[in-house]
């Protein structure tokens, strides 16, 4: 069960120095197709932490071609994690509001940048590991390997969908900011270079229903996203944990053009979904390992309208560059 505690910084479980503390905030203009985020990774056994701001649209192979990029890997490391303020350009600031539940989240940047948002969840926290929310650690169906995320950067991990609204402006500008979005926040080992495969992903149809899964994929050999390990369903404020879940993806190399998903919650409700990218971006989270990521517009069969989400598809360098070698030959 995550509580307010959580918010702050955890005690590393060892002196390793990859171990980590990260949160994540996301938000995006949907009638522009633009993702942007925040990404912090602290590493307290060496006193430092990495930031980054970023923002794509459209097509981007490269982190080179993103719309926006401020991203800083030697910060001292703050004294709090519930309420800080890092030397990103002229700064970047995170408060719990009403924790576990709420964040007041600030960016001021170059070129005319900046946001001012407020981040309301839409339930409480998603622990990944606690049997009462997630029905398959219940069930102990997860298998996951030592070496997986669960096990390693996810050791400790929750996610919670939120409503953000506030203020953008993204090079000179100006958004109004209303969306639903998923943040994240994990301690936990956090390997440079031989992180394993994961995908990070969700669909959002407003404020009273969101998806949101965490599954195995392995794009050199196959096409499957799935199982899903960890996930749940937010509806009409009531949080279910996802039992079952499998899907495939497609793309453009390793970047996802989109995603058919099917899930079925605790409740024996199951959502058909379909996503197609808007904007893709090959983003460097840290150096050794790439995250595929993608906006997409989602579908789901029995709800009206259309939904927004974002895919993130982590793979180590090592398996990227095992991927070029692959995908060359099968060219070939």
């Amino acid at each position: 069960m995550i509580t307010a505690e959580d918010m702050k910084f955890h005690k590393p479980t060892s002196n390793d120095p990859e171990w980590a503390e990260t949160n994540y905030f996301p938000f995006h203009i949907e009638e522009e197709g633009i993702q942007v985020a925040a990404y912090v990774l602290a590493r307290p056994n060496l006193g430092v932490v990495l930031a980054d701001v970023f923002a794509y649209q459209g097509s981007n192979p490269s982190p080179t071609t993103s719309l926006y990029f401020d991203k800083k890997v030697h910060l001292p490391i703050q004294e709090k994690l519930e309420d800080y303020k890092l030397g990103l350009s002229s700064g970047f600031s995170v408060k719990a509001v009403n924790a576990p539940m709420d964040y007041e989240v600030d960016y001021v940047g170059y070129d005319d940048t900046e946001y001012h948002l407020y981040y309301k969840g839409l339930s409480e926290p998603y622990d990944i590991h606690d049997p009462k929310q997630d029905p398959i650690t219940a069930a102990q169906q997860a298998k996951e390997s030592d070496n997986s995320w669960g096990k390693g950067a996810y050791a400790g991990h929750f996610d919670q969908s939120a409503h953000v609204t506030g203020d953008a402006k993204i090079l000179g500008k100006s958004y109004k900011v209303d969306c639903v979005t998923t943040m994240d926040h994990s301690w936990g080992p956090r390997a440079e270079m031989s992180i394993p495969n994961m995908s990070w992903f969700h669909a959002h149809f407003g404020p009273d229903l969101a998806i949101h899964c965490i599954a195995y994929v392995d794009p050199i050999n196959t096409d499957k996203v799935g199982p899903v390990l960890h996930g749940y369903v937010v509806e009409n404020g009531k949080l279910y944990g996802i039992a079952e879940g499998n899907g495939r993806t497609t793309r453009d190399h390793l970047l996802p053009t989109g995603i058919e998903m099917s899930v079925t919650d605790s409740r024996g409700k199951t959502f058909n979904l379909a996503g197609k990218s808007v904007s893709t971006y090959a983003w460097f989270a840290w150096p050794g390992i790439n995250v595929q990521s993608a906006l997409l517009k989602w579908e789901c069969d029995g709800v009206s309208g259309t939904g927004m989400g974002e895919t993130q598809d982590c793979f180590s360098m090592k398996y990227v560059c095992q991927a070029n070698k692959a995908f060359a030959n099968k060219a070939a």
